[in-house]
């Protein structure tokens, strides 16, 4: 049963116990990112997760990597669109070094210019040595949600990494630390004592930002009722992407998950036997599930050559159309992973972890323990998972960018194969 304690600063901690384990998992969540920043802060909040751990190690002298290395603790995090997640973890005996060490995040930065330039270095790094800016991925992102922040970088630009300064990024820290956007999240076997330790070490800091981020995603233009055109850029290989405009209020996170493991996961997927398997169009198929609490975007991609996009085209198609007029067989539905698997959670407390605190405290699903969890997959019906793909796979809600030789791609042909006009 996940279970809640409230700091004396108001951050509540969640904890979700396994006695069982041998380790420890603890998550700081910071309802954060790129959709929620202004263009000229474009990855400050990315730029705040670096800073945040180099000045825990300002705060301990120096001596966190030695630490680590001495306790055998893993301590990181990963910037997403909507949030940061800052993680820790270890043996159940240095339970109490590690809540020392994470709760440091909480402290205001102090970092000197020449430290915090350091970061900014590696920083632009990432993102020179990235090149997401030349993927599918950021091409479709950009298209899907142009005229929103969710069109622009996580870790932003060469030029917006440049405009943040230490006053600027403290500034922003102090805005968004709150009650509201910070939570954590504790799994694995750690008993009462050492919980209320922890929830002790985070209530001694002072947060009392007033911005709040609620995980609504601005709306882009044209959201479900996409121009019916194909988005080509040039390119000396063959990948197109198809993403579909979801409503949140006419699905749930269950049905959804579902669906796009039907059509992107397990060895049965029609997608992977026709289009894979059977012909070797391509070896393959590769796809996101981006979902906030009200709109969401279901995409999949796949490489291959160009003499074979127009058969592919056909075929993915009929296969989405397939999925809105045939009932699946119950045992096609992939519930086994999220039912008959759903306690193997528990043997990963770094899966457990990210699993209910983006479940519950992010998306706001509230799920009370496993069993409920697993209860809400285990309701879907076939005859609802056909309702969604009707919902979900329509033109309408369709956009399609591709990466090809333009020269060689007959774009009238692909968008009447897609769009039937």
């Amino acid at each position: 049963m996940e279970e809640k304690r409230i700091a004396e600063n108001g951050i509540p901690v969640y904890s979700l116990i396994n006695e069982n384990s041998h380790g420890f998992f603890i998550s700081m969540f910071l309802k954060a990112g790129c959709m929620y920043e202004g263009e000229s802060e474009n990855g400050i909040t990315h730029f705040l997760e670096h800073a945040a751990i180099r000045n825990v190690n300002k705060l301990m002298g120096g001596t966190l990597y030695r630490e680590l290395d001495r306790y055998g603790i893993d301590f990181n995090a990963s910037t997403y669109a909507e949030m940061v997640q800052f993680y820790i973890s270890g043996s159940a005996v240095h339970f109490r070094r590690a809540a020392e060490i994470i709760s440091k995040l909480l402290s205001p930065v102090e970092l000197d210019t020449s430290e915090l330039d350091a970061e900014r270095n590696r920083i632009k790094a990432e993102i020179r040595e990235g090149g997401d800016k030349t993927t599918l991925a950021f091409v479709a992102g950009e298209e899907v949600w142009q005229g929103t922040p969710l069109a622009r970088s996580i870790t932003g630009t060469l030029g917006s990494v440049s405009g943040i300064t230490k006053t600027k990024l403290e500034n922003y820290r102090q805005r968004i630390f709150n009650k509201e956007n910070i939570f954590f999240y504790i799994t694995g076997n750690v008993n009462n004592d050492n919980l209320s330790y922890l929830t002790e070490l985070i209530g001694a800091y002072k947060v009392s930002g007033s911005e709040i981020h609620d995980n609504i995603v601005m709306v882009p233009d044209g959201f479900m009722n996409r121009p019916k055109k194909v988005k080509i850029k040039n390119a000396d290989f063959t990948k197109i992407r198809y993403s579909f405009d979801v409503d949140m209020s006419k699905v749930t996170n269950a049905e959804l998950d579902l669906l796009y493991d039907i059509v992107l996961g397990g060895y049965n997927s029609d997608f992977f036997i026709e289009l894979s398997e059977k012909r070797g169009l391509f070896y393959d198929l590769g796809g996101t599930l981006e979902r906030y609490r009200n709109i969401a975007v279901f995409s999949f991609s796949y490489e291959l050559k160009e003499s074979h996009l127009y058969e592919a085209t056909e075929m993915t198609v009929e296969l989405l159309k397939g999925y809105t007029e045939r009932l699946l067989d119950t045992d096609r539905c992939m519930k086994a992973a999220y039912v008959d698997n759903a306690y193997m959670l528990f043997d990963n407390p770094s899966d457990l972890s990210f699993t209910f605190g983006y479940d519950n405290h992010v998306l706001g699903l509230g799920y009370r323990n496993i069993d409920e969890r697993s209860e809400d997959y285990r309701r879907v019906t076939p005859k609802r998972l056909c309702e969604v793909a009707k919902t979900v796979f329509q033109p309408k809600n369709l956009t399609v960018t591709l990466k090809a030789n333009k020269k060689k791609i007959d774009i009238e042909r692909l968008e009447k194969i897609i769009f039937g006009e």
